[in-house]
């Protein structure tokens, strides 16, 4: 009897093992012709970038302009109404020399487009921050920016613009938008007016959720009747 009943577990726990939801790896041809993907790389890239810059005490990383210099691997796995994507990419900066290895994984649900980074950890490869090139693209704290009053402004007119441009435009569904969550925001480096480009996810009352980079021109230093010519700029990211 008890080796009937062993041999039973054995079958249900085979069962259930075989069952599980696996990761398979795409290829470089899938994951080119696929804008999700890409974009969630890239949103993921950042989110991590974000934490190490700013919230990292052990190993911290130097702000700046950070490319994906390139994706060693992409997996995918379906699990239920959600699939998780883990990349594997090298992030280099072009601001003081410096080079890591992430891995990540970003969660996506079609259903309802919520986009959620679940793990990451990076490796840094090579770092001196000694040496810096000025002018170019940096990230700045999320928190900090929309807890100041200057940057708040900034932050509220690129939000409220995108949600009611996208609304009339019939770009998002109908229905009251917040934002999500905010993965990154960072400058495009020296230009006239300073631009900030915010990397958030756009939530209606259902659940709903856009990706959206936002641009939002600095206009401190510009003459109120010269305004109109530095609008916000936005674009949503698709959910297929």
């Amino acid at each position: 009897m008890k080796f009937a009943l062993l041999a039973l577990l054995l079958v249900v726990i085979g069962t259930a093992t075989a069952a599980a939801p696996q990761y398979v790896k795409l290829s470089a041809a899938t994951v080119n012709k696929s804008q999700l993907i890409q974009d969630l790389r890239q949103l993921g890239a950042e989110y991590v970038l974000e934490q190490g810059i700013f919230h990292s005490t052990k190993a911290p990383l130097p702000n700046g302009f950070w490319p994906i210099k390139s994706t060693e691997s992409v997996y995918r796995k379906i699990d239920g109404a959600v699939t998780y994507y883990k990349f594997t990419v090298f992030l280099e900066s072009e601001t003081s020399p410096a080079e890591i290895k992430a891995t990540y994984i970003v969660s996506f649900a079609p259903a309802s487009g919520k986009t959620l980074v679940t793990y990451y950890i990076y490796t840094i490869l090579f770092n001196n921050d000694n040496e810096y090139t000025s002018d170019l693209p940096q990230f700045y704290d999320t928190q900090s920016f929309t807890n100041n009053s200057y940057y708040d402004e900034i932050y509220n007119r690129g939000v409220d613009f995108t949600i009611s441009d996208a609304l009339a435009k019939g770009l998002i569904k109908k229905g009251t938008y917040h934002v999500g969550r905010i993965f990154s925001i960072k400058d495009e480096g020296y230009t006239d007016p300073y631009m900030y480009v915010l990397l958030v996810t756009l939530v209606n009352k259902s659940g709903y959720t856009y990706r959206a980079a936002i641009n939002v021109p600095d206009l401190g230093d510009i003459a109120e009747e010269d305004q109109a010519n530095y609008p916000v700029t936005y674009s949503i990211y698709p959910n297929k």
